[in-house]
């Protein structure tokens, strides 16, 4: 057996803020907060909005208020106990504007949900003692290489090339089944559907995706996937895997057909998916991962 060290942080008291975005608007705030937070039952929210514990706009409301553009809601915890994540952070290149560098899971990129202090952002501020900037996505379940920049400007020009879809990415990905081509790509829409899960669909408002996946070995009922994503939409790689017909081995959101169950889910479970290789050629950028046998293991 393999033991992983791991970063715990002792509970201490927070109060998160964030503005309703036009979406969201019209929504009552105890659905809201079950959908979108769904790490507590609905129950569970409810009792915190009628202890006062959650307001807007600084007022206490009930659980049916409807939401508008622009409210400022307050979540106080007095007693936050965050999960803890894996103490695996290892920096693999530094630069005087930029770094990166390999993020376990799992582990959140930035605060939110339950998460503020044992996030990348965080520890790494933590530890370095200075400011750094996030440049692009990474699902708190991913592992993988990610780029940070040092200040703002140069961190406004990494997320303009990610935006553009400028960033040649490899991840690799062990799955379920065997495919019995060697190339294959996936060109589907992805939208969200409810809470934190995604879907593939064709419908007008899902944004338009596309990721080439290539095998690199079989390895008896499972096999080791290259993809290649020449888009970066949320959840990507794990809906286009499945949509093949060849999920993530332990991705249990996708590997699981029943919508009720799959927003029971809590991502704190590493899955078999590994960003490792991002270069930008205009910011003359070239950094890879290779990734340890032992990651493989299920």
């Amino acid at each position: 057996m393999t033991y992983r060290n791991v970063r715990i942080v002792e509970p201490y008291s927070f109060t998160h803020q964030f503005r309703v975005k036009s979406a969201d608007s019209g929504l009552e705030l105890l659905p809201f907060f079950a959908e979108r937070f769904p790490f507590k039952s609905q129950k569970q929210w409810s009792e915190k909005i009628e202890a006062g514990h959650i307001k807007v706009n600084e007022n206490q409301v009930s659980d049916k208020y409807r939401l508008k553009t622009g409210d400022l809601v307050s979540h106080f915890n007095p007693a936050v106990s965050e999960p803890s994540v894996p103490d695996e952070i290892q920096i693999l290149k530094e630069t005087e504007t930029w770094l990166a560098v390999y993020k376990p899971a799992p582990m959140p990129m930035h605060s939110g949900g339950r998460y503020h202090k044992n996030t990348l952002k965080s520890i790494l501020e933590e530890e370095l003692g200075y400011e750094v900037f996030i440049t692009h996505r990474l699902d708190a379940v991913t592992s993988g290489l990610v780029l940070l920049a040092k200040n703002e400007q140069i961190a406004n020009r990494i997320s303009e090339a990610f935006r553009m879809d400028k960033v040649e990415k490899e991840y690799q990905a062990l799955v379920l089944g065997v495919p019995t081509v060697q190339k294959w790509f996936v060109e589907k829409g992805i939208r969200r559907k409810e809470g934190f899960v995604f879907e593939c669909s064709d419908e007008p408002n899902a944004k338009a995706a596309y990721t080439d996946f290539e095998v690199i070995q079989r390895i008896h009922e499972n096999t080791l996937v290259r993809c290649l994503p020449k888009t970066g939409r949320t959840h990507q790689l794990r809906l286009h895997l499945a949509e093949s017909g060849y999920p993530i081995v332990d991705d249990e959101v996708y590997l699981n057909s029943n919508p009720e169950i799959r927003t029971q889910i809590l991502q704190n479970k590493a899955i078999r998916l590994c960003n490792t290789k991002i270069i930008i050629p205009e910011l003359d950028i070239r950094i890879e991962y290779p990734v340890k046998e032992d990651f493989w293991e299920v």
